[in-house]
């Protein structure tokens, strides 16, 4: 009896673990984002490496986790996927540049990302261009 009872506890926890990525995390990861995005500027124009690079490590921890539910005939989640790589990609530039005092380098990649942000929105969120 124990070991069902031990058994159907492990199942309900093992299920409430491997729950799909919802809308809330969706939104809670995009404020992580934009943050982390005001640090990363806040950083750059104050001369902060510790803040770029604060920034720069929780928008790839929060880009990394983003997911867009696929739709039949619709390429969304595959974009944004695509879209985070980059946001992922720029994000290491930008922390390559910083950590090298090259600021100039770390505006341009500041600059990528914010792009790939604007793109994905564009798309998936279909703002008006």
């Amino acid at each position: 009896m124990k070991k069902i009872i031990v058994g159907l506890v492990t199942l309900g926890a093992v299920t409430l673990s491997i729950q799909a990525y919802d809308q809330v995390e969706r939104i809670q990861d995009m404020q992580t984002m934009e943050v982390s995005m005001a640090e990363i500027q806040k950083g750059i124009l104050y001369n902060n490496k510790k803040m770029v690079l604060q920034g720069v490590e929780n928008l790839k921890k929060a880009s990394s986790k983003v997911e867009i539910a696929q739709t039949d005939m619709d390429y969304s989640a595959t974009f944004a996927k695509k879209q985070a790589a980059n946001i992922i990609r720029y994000a290491d530039k930008l922390k390559a540049s910083i950590e090298a005092n090259q600021k100039h380098a770390a505006t341009t990649n500041y600059t990528k990302v914010l792009k790939e942000c604007v793109s994905c929105h564009n798309k998936i969120r279909k703002w008006n261009q």
